[in-house]
């Protein structure tokens, strides 16, 4: 029975300590779990703005391109 009692180790200080090291953890584990997702999320805000600034480029130069025909396009036609 005392070796029950020491392998359970159910004396009431260490309950208390166990309980503390139990909350500790789970601190420790929700710290770990939120710095994960911080780093997925300045990952995936990265890949964001990127895609967003390529997309804005590409516009620009359809942009561009479409002032283009259209100023040809209005000189063809003052020339008729």
């Amino acid at each position: 029975m005392l070796l029950l009692n020491e392998v359970i180790d159910v004396s009431p200080g260490n309950a208390l300590y166990q309980r503390l090291g139990d909350q500790a953890f789970s601190v420790i584990v929700l710290i770990g779990i939120a710095w994960v997702l911080w780093k997925r999320q300045i990952k995936l805000e990265d890949r964001l703005t990127q895609y967003l600034n390529d997309d804005r480029d590409k516009m620009q130069g359809v942009i561009e391109n479409n002032t283009k025909v259209m100023e040809r396009l209005e000189s063809v036609l003052e020339r008729r």
